[in-house]
């Protein structure tokens, strides 16, 4: 193991200085020393040795039939909309999540080109011209993210949209 390893990568223990773990198979005989005793009983106080590590839920698979078209409602807002109102896809909570939200990210986009269009035609057109690509190549990262993300069944909510996607979407 490294120096400076904090956990064992095989059972996931605590690394301190001084800590030796023996292998979960390895029982201790009944001829073993004192200090083999005493520090199997010091070993047994430690609050890492008693309790498991916690472990974090995961969360249901989501299907193909839902992950495809969540991804396939961040192309445009066009596809999204379609989503909510074809009959199948109404009651599915994960294609409806990112429905609205892609509706809400598109609102976004077409809210910065609409802030372009306004300060190019008052003179800003070079303040324009720099922030507007900065902008727009954040925002296509972000609809890559968004994409991939509903393509692996995840609910990966935006900051102030993702919340109210998931309202609506009845989660």
């Amino acid at each position: 193991m490294p120096d400076i390893s904090e956990f064992c990568p095989h059972c996931g223990r605590p690394v301190r200085e001084g800590n030796v773990f023996e292998p979960d198979s390895v029982r201790p005989s009944s001829s073993a020393s004192a200090e083999n005793s005493e520090t199997q009983t010091v070993r047994a106080t430690e609050p890492s040795a008693q309790t498991p590590p916690p472990q974090t839920p995961l969360a249901p698979q989501v299907d193909w039939d839902e992950r495809i078209p969540g991804a396939l409602a961040y192309l445009t807002f066009i596809p999204a909309l379609v989503f909510l109102f074809i009959e199948p896809y109404q009651k599915r909570k994960f294609v409806r999540f990112h429905a609205f939200q892609s509706l809400m990210f598109w609102a976004g986009v077409l809210a910065f080109t609409l802030l372009g269009l306004l300060a190019s035609m008052f003179g800003w057109l070079f303040l324009w011209l720099l922030s507007g690509s900065l902008i727009s190549l954040a925002l296509f990262f972000t609809w890559l993210l968004l994409s991939i993300k509903a393509l692996q069944g995840e609910w990966f909510e935006l900051p102030f949209v993702g919340p109210f996607a998931e309202q609506h979407a009845g989660r």
